[in-house]
C-alpha cells in the first residue's frame, strides 16, 4: 500500500541517492473576503534531488502566515513514540498470524526489505508492517528527512505551525484497527517489498505529476477495505474538512499541507469541502 509506505518512511529512516526530477504537486486554495486556504498535497518521503516548490507553491509559502500540518513536526523522541506503541511482549511470530497461503509472500517480503523475521519479533502487526514498508522503501532511497513536511517546517520559522492531530493519535488509529485489518497491512507492505514498482514508486510518480486520479487510485485497497478506510481515510477527512471549515471564520493566510491521498478521489477534503458549498480552485 503506498501511503502506508510513505507514512512508514515518514516514521522510521531513509537513505541517499537517485537523479533530480521536477515535481509539480497538487495545490488548491479556497478563500473569502478575509482567509485565504492553500491545500498542498505531500509526500511524507522523498528521494533526493526532487524540486517541488513549484512557483504557486513558492508564492503560497511565501504568503501565509500560518502552516498547519497532519502531525506536529518530528522531535528526537517521535522514533522512540513509535517503538513503544508498536511494540508488545509476548507476541506469537509473524508467520503465526497469517494465513498458510501468505506466509510464503511474508517470508519473501521481510528478505527483499533486507530483514529477518527476527528483526520484526515484538512488534504488533501494524508496527512490523510500517517497518517491513520503510526498509523495502530505501531501495526508492526515500527518506522522510528530505520529505515535504521538514522542509516547511524550516520555511515557517518564526511563523506559526499547527497540526491537525497528534502523533500518538496517528498512531494510536493503526493501534487500534482490527486484527484482520492490521494482517491485510502486513501482508501489503510485503508485496510492497517484492516489487518497489508496485508500491512507493506508483505513489511518487503520480504525486510528481500533481496527477489526482492516479494519486486516488493508490488508496484503492484501503477504500476496499472499509475496517481500514473508515479509521484511515473517512473519519480523518472529515474531521480535517471540518477543521478547515472552522479556520475559514477567522482571518489569515494559512498553508495545509496533507498527505495527497487525503485531496484526491470520493470522499476527500477537496469534496467535502465543495459538500459544504465552499469554492476550491486548483491552482497547481
Amino acid at each position: 500500500m503506498r501511503w502506508l509506505l510513505a507514512l512508514a518512511l515518514a516514521l522510521l529512516a531513509g537513505c541517499d541517492r537517485a537523479p533530480p526530477v521536477d515535481a509539480r504537486p497538487a495545490l488548491w486554495r479556497v478563500s473569502d473576503g478575509d482567509t485565504t486556504i492553500w491545500l498542498l498535497g505531500t509526500i511524507h518521503a522523498l528521494p533526493p534531488g526532487v524540486r517541488w516548490e513549484t512557483p504557486e507553491v513558492a508564492r503560497a509559502i511565501a504568503a501565509a502566515d500560518t502552516l498547519i500540518l497532519e502531525v506536529p513536526p518530528a522531535t528526537a523522541d517521535a522514533h522512540a513514540q513509535f517503538e513503544t506503541i508498536a511494540r508488545r511482549p509476548g507476541l506469537p511470530p509473524l508467520a503465526a498470524r497469517v494465513t498458510p497461503a501468505d506466509r510464503q509472500v511474508l517470508a519473501r517480503g521481510i528478505a527483499a526489505a533486507g530483514l529477518t523475521e527476527a528483526d520484526l519479533q515484538g512488534y504488533k502487526t501494524w508496527g512490523a508492517a510500517l517497518v517491513i514498508g520503510a526498509a523495502g522503501g530505501h531501495s526508492s532511497d526515500a527518506s522522510a528527512d528530505r520529505g515535504i513536511e521538514p522542509v516547511l517546517t524550516a520555511r515557517f520559522a518564526g511563523r506559526t505551525i499547527g497540526a491537525l492531530e497528534t502523533r500518538e493519535g496517528q498512531l494510536r488509529l493503526f493501534d487500534r484497527l482490527p486484527a484482520a485489518a492490521q494482517k491485510a497491512l502486513l501482508r501489503d507492505a510485503a508485496r510492497d517489498a517484492l516489487d518497489p514498482a508496485r508500491g512507493y514508486q506508483t505513489l511518487l510518480a503520480a504525486w510528481v505529476k500533481g496527477d489526482a486520479a492516479a494519486l486516488a487510485a493508490t488508496l484503492d485497497l484501503v477504500r476496499g477495505d472499509p475496517t481500514l478506510a473508515q479509521p484511515l481515510i473517512a473519519q480523518r477527512n472529515r474531521r480535517w474538512a471540518s477543521a478547515i471549515l472552522r479556520r475559514m471564520a477567522r482571518p489569515g493566510r494559512v498553508l495545509v499541507a496533507v498527505g495527497a491521498g487525503h485531496l484526491v478521489g470520493p470522499g476527500s477534503v477537496i469534496d467535502l469541502l465543495r459538500a459544504h458549498g465552499v469554492r476550491v480552485a486548483r491552482v497547481e
